[in-house]
């Protein structure tokens, strides 16, 4: 996919009230964990001095605490610490949902596709139980996926390598070099954010191999982003816009940032929201254009 117009990117962090960075910037960091100053600066645009006004900020209100050379996410005394994986799959749950209901009307019988460790594509595999396929290998470095899948037309390969078990995820040099052999019909998947300067991208170096690999051995890819991620961008990424040929996002997205995409050539879904209406009906997406009354006036950037 070219992107030869002068599009500018989505929603340049730099241009975000402090406000509006800090909610975001609180929301990457209690995703990924921790944070360092360095990192925050080139994702938001800003300077390391800006950087540091608003973890202190952020500390004083309590949400994180502050470490040497950058920030670490908190969680109650009582309670036990969570996993990231398990912070991540309790954000956006509904947009997800919709997301991942609208994405299975992509997947052909007899294909090959491969799902990442996001926990979007957790939720796309858990449309398999209910859905209407035959022969469906279905490839994954999701131990979620694995234990989670509950499908007997989908035969189940699953990636060798190292196992992050704060992640969920099977990565390293043996899943990479696996991936790199095989030949997929759709690739699906997700990332920390999206911009059409940066593509969709992650701050976890083995995340970002697997989607180049996996974007690199798929006939087709299909981005699964939630509309909170649109304008964001992480230190990695694990695929530009080019090597993107379909994104499906909740009708949460702001319209400016949706009518960027499709300029900039982008082939964009907006799947409609999950009610009980909806969900008997099982009617097909609609594109929300701008101006559409089913979509909200927010920030590009929206927390969760």
């Amino acid at each position: 996919m070219s992107n030869d117009s002068a599009s500018p990117a989505i929603a340049r962090p730099a241009a975000l009230a402090p406000s509006l960075r800090r909610r975001n910037m609180l929301r990457q960091i209690e995703m990924e964990g921790t944070a360092s100053v360095g990192d925050l600066a080139r994702a938001y645009g800003v300077s390391t001095v800006t950087i540091h006004r608003d973890l202190e900020a952020l500390a004083e209100e309590g949400a994180v605490e502050r470490v040497r050379g950058g920030v670490r996410s908190l969680t109650a005394p009582s309670e036990a610490p969570q996993r990231d994986f398990e912070v991540r799959l309790q954000r956006s749950d509904d947009a997800k949902r919709a997301i991942a209901a609208c994405a299975i009307r992509l997947v052909q019988d007899q294909a090959t596709i491969f799902l990442d460790s996001s926990t979007t594509c957790l939720a796309l595999a858990r449309e398999f139980a209910s859905a209407d396929h035959s022969q469906i290998t279905l490839v994954t470095n999701s131990p979620a996926i694995v234990s989670g899948l509950n499908a007997r037309s989908v035969h189940l390969i699953v990636t060798p390598g190292e196992v992050d078990q704060n992640m969920a995820l099977i990565g390293g040099r043996w899943t990479v070099e696996f991936l790199s052999g095989l030949n997929l019909t759709t690739a699906f998947i997700s990332g920390a954010g999206l911009t059409l300067e940066h593509g969709l991208t992650t701050a976890q170096r083995p995340i970002a191999d697997v989607l180049r690999t996996a974007t690199a051995q798929a006939q087709e890819t299909v981005a699964l982003v939630d509309s909170s991620k649109f304008g964001i961008h992480s230190l990695l990424t694990g695929a530009p816009v080019q090597a993107i040929d379909h994104v499906i996002v909740d009708d949460a997205i702001d319209p400016i940032v949706l009518a960027d995409l499709r300029d900039a050539g982008m082939q964009v879904t907006v799947a409609p929201p999950l009610t009980p209406r909806a969900e008997a009906t099982a009617g097909d997406p609609e594109p929300v254009q701008p101006g559409d009354g089913r979509t909200r006036d927010a920030s590009p950037i929206s927390g969760t």
